[in-house]
């Protein structure tokens, strides 16, 4: 396999991952995969070829980022002005299991509304940031 081939794949599983909020640690857990693995699917170091489950599950997550951006940028499309909120990652309980925090990850939604953000400035709407408050039993 020429060098292009999976340096190709590397960069985009890479980019893809950062793109839609996740970390290694949450790539590795909805893919089933050690952390190391992740790292070696990511490194020019390493002459491994990212596995199809990696893939397989990038472009899942990645069809669920671009349809959330699509969502936030219609509900806002033609306004002046957009509010855009980003949730803690505290929110989550610490006894959830990992596969359950990478799912539900906090970072994946503020990179859905950071791209749409872009996507908004870019026709013209306004955009401000909150954090939406925290829930209190």
């Amino acid at each position: 396999m020429a060098k292009e081939d999976w340096s190709e794949a590397k960069a985009w599983m890479r980019a893809t991952r950062e793109r839609i909020g996740m970390t290694q640690h949450d790539a590795a857990v909805l893919a089933n995969l050690t952390v190391d693995m992740v790292k070696k699917y990511e490194s020019e170091k390493y002459r491994i070829q990212p596995s199809e489950r990696m893939r397989e599950m990038l472009e899942h997550y990645l069809a669920e980022h671009r349809h959330a951006v699509a969502a936030i940028v219609e509900r806002h499309r033609g306004e002046e002005r957009a509010t855009l909120s980003f949730s803690r990652v505290s929110n989550l309980p610490d006894d959830l299991p990992d596969w359950i925090k990478a799912e539900a990850s906090a970072k994946r939604h503020a990179a859905a509304v950071r791209e749409a953000a872009v996507l908004l400035e870019a026709e013209g709407v306004a955009v401000d940031y909150t954090y939406m408050p925290e829930e209190t039993e």
